[in-house]
């Protein structure tokens, strides 16, 4: 049954078996027809070409994903009940299974988008502060319902929105960085692995990328962190340090950190310092100009470049950028030591990116094994049949003479 009042979106024949498979995205070109009336945010009904109800979600026109589905169940309304069952199942996952969210200094993501079948939404904690994206016209459109949920489920003092250029472009939804709801804006305070954070927040001068922190990286820090003890690390693309930060606080005996950002380097110093980890220090460089310019070595290596392909016809060219970046990191290896390096591009895929890495070392005229490749933290969890969802990659290698 489809409910009345909704538009139904039918599908093409043959566009129809990765919606049924899990798959919450619905592309334009997988669009026969709209039965009905949709403005952008408005819930629709997905169906096959037979009329079979594969789901519902919001509707954005602009986008080329037309419908992100929400839920499996065609006739059931995605109100504000609805929401609200869906963020409490997310941060029971998270508290229950992941054990995250148990202290009022945890940082963590709360909801995850598709992961959490919340299409569109992404929510980070940072202590009492929660930071919020509406990715798509129809979670912007739900804002006021969505920040008072946010505020009494996760017990938080201050929302902040971080706005995504490129989402805004593409759903047609204007909106700012800054505070949405509290009396007073504050910073992003929070502590992982030991180390005390007080990040900028969005709207705020040196506030910037995504939500302000990357915690898709937590576990992998974790793993840096285990064999730093007495060890020299370099971070290379360091953003605010959180790898060399975790790394230092492990009882690193040197840990470089790399980045081309002002802001960042000057935020990743001001930490250090206020966490009296004076084994670390921050160099604002090109990180494979800084690479290819010093000849020290290290016993661990990270090497965390941003995302160097948004779009399919980027790929070529990002792999090419991450051969040579891991050529110049692998040649800053000691031999027997370790080389962890990391691809956040989606649309760069996993067996791609190995080859890549694999390349780069050979170019340094080193060899290396492959001893795991890892992906995001489980608070980043995705539909399984969703691998765009899958973007981080971090392959962990030994590098011999």
């Amino acid at each position: 049954m489809t409910t009345p009042e909704r538009a139904t979106v039918h599908l093409r024949p043959g566009h129809v078996r990765p919606v049924f498979m899990g798959h919450p995205w619905v592309y334009a070109q997988a669009i026969a027809r709209i039965e009905g009336e949709a403005a952008a945010g408005d819930e629709v009904t997905v169906c096959d070409p037979r009329g079979n109800v594969l789901g519902a979600g919001y509707y954005s026109p602009s986008s080329a994903i037309p419908v992100r589905l929400l839920t499996r169940e065609g006739g059931r309304p995605l109100d504000a009940k609805f929401l609200r069952a869906r963020i409490e199942s997310a941060l029971a996952l998270r508290r229950t299974v992941l054990g995250l969210g148990l202290s009022p200094e945890s940082g963590y993501r709360a909801v995850n988008s598709e992961g959490d079948a919340l299409s569109g939404l992404i929510v980070d904690v940072f202590g009492d502060s929660a930071v919020v994206q509406f990715l798509t016209a129809g979670m912007k459109r739900r804002e006021t319902t969505l920040v008072p949920l946010l505020v009494e489920l996760l017990g938080v003092a201050r929302v902040y929105e971080a706005t995504s250029p490129r989402h805004q472009k593409l759903e047609a939804i204007t909106a700012e960085d800054g505070l949405l709801w509290g009396d007073a804006p504050g910073p992003l305070t929070f502590v992982e692995h030991g180390v005390r954070y007080e990040l900028p927040a969005p709207g705020a001068e040196g506030g910037g990328q995504k939500t302000g922190y990357y915690f898709d990286q937590r576990d992998n820090r974790a793993l840096v962190a285990a064999m730093a003890r007495g060890k020299r690390v370099l971070d290379a693309c360091s953003f605010v340090g959180g790898f060399a930060l975790a790394a230092a606080k492990a009882g690193a005996a040197e840990v470089v950190a790399v980045d081309s950002g002002a802001a960042a380097v000057a935020t990743g110093a001001r930490l250090a310092e206020a966490n009296k980890l004076d084994t670390v220090r921050f160099e604002r460089s090109d990180a494979k100009a800084w690479m290819l310019k010093h000849k020290t070595r290290f016993d661990v290596v990270v090497l965390d470049p941003p995302k160097l392909a948004h779009h399919g016809r980027e790929v070529e060219e990002a792999l090419g950028h991450y051969r040579k970046l891991n050529a110049a990191a692998a040649a800053r290896v000691e031999p027997g030591g370790v080389l962890v390096t990391c691809s956040c591009s989606g649309m760069v895929k996993a067996d791609e990116f190995v080859r890549a890495v694999a390349a780069g070392v050979r170019d340094a005229g080193r060899d290396a094994s492959l001893v795991s490749l890892r992906g995001a933290a489980g608070d980043h969890l995705t539909p399984a049949a969703f691998e765009e969802g899958r973007y981080l990659k971090c392959a962990v290698l030994t590098v011999r003479a």
